[in-house]
């Protein structure tokens, strides 16, 4: 039996839409519709052809894939404009739940480390009652910076949001987003970031999203008003921007500048600390250190420069990427727990569908493409290792 709902899930999954899909099987929408509304069956060569543009195994769509839906629309925290458009935030939801049910898969080979995340979300929750001020939020992210031990340059900063629980995933998230984040049903935070960023705009990205989660973990989303929506977003904006910064920690640097409206002049201090120019003049703004004036001259500065595409070190700076996923890869295969091949069978998808969903380069799993798996110690990794 053909089941027309693993069509619509993997579909999403890759953020087609019908017609997309249709054109590329050379079928029409209305095709599209009645195979994932079991209407019509699509003939064998379609599914062939499904299998490979959709990059699953054609079992797929003849066994019920289960997802199981740990995140919904309603807790997903859109940047920008793309948290009104339904359609993007449904194929996210999608790429969520499929995510973590790999993710749980392979976790389950595993003693996962408890996620501490939660107990710094509960220990900053007393502020949130009431009006959220900026004062609260100076005092939330002076909470989190020290709860998570971030290092003064913020080099460390990826590396200990995977350390406390959160599972961060980076893809091409399109639209207008720069990234999103959620909270799931289990209480699994996730953070996706977008792709072809600079290294100190990926960390404004992170602390950003961190924000959400820690101001906004339990609001509905997909209810609020536009003013809302942009309120929670300066909210996030602003715990990331002091989380990143300090005040106790950056305020004898900007006293020093002598030219505070110059951009260049943030250029030390963004080797220093890893954040934007731009990001570096706001919080000095926001601290006193510049009058409207200078701040109005600082960004026809920027605009001239052409600093909003690319400002000075952004390709020297390393940018970091997630090293979470790939590690319980790693422990797993190398390991011989399981292989590639029992991977990509339990779930009936190709490798390169694996390597997309979680941007890991091909060349990775090539050292394990041979190994077979031991299946008789199938937890043996349980009490052998606990940290990933």
């Amino acid at each position: 039996m053909f089941y027309g709902k693993n069509l619509q899930v993997v579909r999403m999954l890759h953020g087609l839409s019908r017609k997309e899909l249709g054109e590329r099987l050379n079928v029409s929408e209305q095709s599209i519709w009645q195979f994932e509304k079991q209407m019509t069956e699509p003939s064998f060569e379609n599914i062939l052809q499904l299998g490979e543009i959709l990059q699953v195994k054609t079992a797929f769509f003849f066994e019920k894939f289960r997802i199981s839906k740990t995140f919904s629309e309603n807790n997903v925290a859109y940047r920008k404009a793309d948290v009104s458009s339904r359609k993007k935030t449904n194929s996210e939801v999608v790429y969520l739940n499929v995510v973590s049910e790999v993710i749980d898969y392979l976790e389950s080979f595993l003693n996962v480390p408890p996620n501490t995340l939660i107990t710094l979300r509960e220990r900053v929750g007393e502020y949130l009652f009431g009006e959220l001020t900026n004062e609260k939020i100076e005092l939330i992210s002076s909470v989190a910076r020290d709860f998570l031990d971030i290092q003064p340059h913020n080099t460390n900063l990826l590396l200990a949001l995977e350390k406390s629980g959160i599972h961060v995933l980076e893809k091409n998230v399109g639209g207008k987003a720069d990234a999103y984040s959620a909270w799931s049903t289990k209480e699994v935070p996730v953070i996706v970031l977008g792709i072809k960023k600079s290294a100190v705009r990926r960390n404004f990205d992170l602390a950003h999203e961190l924000g959400h989660l820690l101001l906004h973990p339990h609001i509905d989303f997909l209810t609020l008003e536009k003013n809302e929506r942009q309120q929670t977003e300066r909210e996030a904006d602003y715990f990331a921007s002091c989380f990143l910064l300090p005040s106790q920690m950056v305020s004898k640097d900007f006293k020093e500048i002598k030219k505070i409206s110059n951009p260049e002049s943030y250029i030390p201090l963004k080797s220093k600390y890893n954040v934007s120019i731009q990001a570096l003049e706001m919080r000095a703004y926001k601290l006193g250190f510049l009058i409207p004036k200078q701040h109005s001259y600082f960004y026809r500065q920027i605009s001239i420069k052409d600093y909003k595409v690319e400002e000075p070190l952004d390709r020297e700076i390393t940018l970091k990427r997630p090293g979470k996923i790939r590690s319980i890869f790693h422990l797993i295969l190398s390991n011989q727990i399981t292989n590639l091949g029992s991977i990509e069978e339990h779930f009936k998808m190709e490798r390169r569908l694996i390597e997309e969903m979680f941007s890991i380069e091909p060349d990775f799993f090539i050292p394990y493409e041979k190994q077979e798996a031991f299946t008789s110690f199938n937890n043996v990794l349980r009490p052998k290792f606990g940290a990933i």
